[in-house]
Order: structure tokens, then sequence, then C-alpha cells
């Protein structure tokens, strides 16, 4: 058995009783501050990554709004293509739309007033005539304004037309010149 011996006096035994009292204070506090520094911290983490996040979903619906209007963009380049396509389309047919008004307005140049015109067809750049005239002169006269004319050429009459004097049923053949048909100017 031991046995101790306290020879401090009665203030010195007060003061390290005191000590003592404030170290365990002290410790039950620091024990009791460090969960709640730890909480504390876990907090600041927790907060940090929910910012990340939260960036992260403002980049992804900000990219989801740039899809939609790049989707909305791309619906309008598409309908502004179609459109620019059928335009192209329709340019092309009226570049080659054949315009017979021009060619129908220089006929009616080169026609005699004697001279009645009872059909006429066309197949190509061919157009067929068929008529009566009052005389064979006025006849000649409509084939040399055919071919003098600047939109028709290679007019043929047939010579068993050419035969009859007076009241001459007739057929004239002859091409169109392609500019003709093409154009789109009246003279």
């Amino acid at each position: 058995m031991r046995i101790y011996l306290n020879l401090l006096p009665p203030e010195k035994k007060q003061e390290i009783s005191k000590k003592k009292r404030a170290r365990a204070i002290i410790k039950q506090e620091i024990m009791l501050a460090f969960p709640l520094v730890v909480f504390i911290a876990f907090l600041f983490c927790l907060n940090l990554i929910l910012k990340i996040q939260e960036d992260g979903f403002d980049q992804l619906y900000a990219m989801e709004q740039s899809k939609e209007e790049y989707r909305r963009l791309k619906s309008y380049e598409d309908k502004f293509q179609e459109v620019n396509e059928k335009s192209g389309r329709l340019s092309e047919l009226e570049t080659k739309h054949l315009r017979w008004s021009r060619v129908l307005a220089s006929l009616e140049k080169s026609l005699p007033a004697e001279i009645k015109i009872t059909d006429l067809s066309s197949k190509d750049y061919k157009i067929l005539l068929a008529g009566k005239a009052d005389k064979r002169e006025n006849l000649l006269k409509f084939q040399e304004n055919i071919i003098n004319s600047e939109c028709f050429e290679n007019a043929e009459i047939p010579l068993s037309n050419l035969v009859i004097r007076e009241n001459v049923e007739f057929q004239i053949d002859f091409e169109v010149k392609e500019k003709c048909l093409l154009s789109g100017n009246y003279e």
C-alpha cells in the first residue's frame, strides 16, 4: 500500500484543482467542438458539390436551349432550302418554257388580210398551217413573209397548192426558231 503525503498548502491545492477543472472543461469543449467543426466542413463540402452540380445543370439547360434554337434554325434552314429548290425548279421551268405569244404575234404580222387560217397545229418547233387564200399571189406573199421573218425558217408549200389561181386551199409547213420561243420579248 502506498501512502501519499500532501504537503501543499490549501491555496495551492485549490489552484491545482481549478487548473484541473479548467483543463477538463477545455478538453470537453474541444471534444464537443471537433464534431461541430467536422459537421461544418461536411456542410461546406456538400454546398460546394451542390454548387458544382447546379452549374452543370445550368450548362446542360443552356445546351438544351441552344439545341432547341438549333433545331428551330435547322427547320427554318430546311424550309428555306426547300423553297429555294422549288423556286430554282420554277425558274428552270420558266427559262425552258416555250412562249408562243411572240411567235403568234410574228405570224400575225406575216399574214396578209386576204388569207384565212382554218387550222394551226404544232409539234416541237414545227408549225403546220392550213387555210384559204383568195389568190395564189397572196399565198406566195405569205410564204415570202414567213421566210423573211426573224422567227421562222424552212417554209414549204406543196406544189399542188400552187396550181389553182383563186380560192386556193393551202397547207404550209415551217419551223420556228428556238430563240423566238424561249425569249419573252415581244416585237
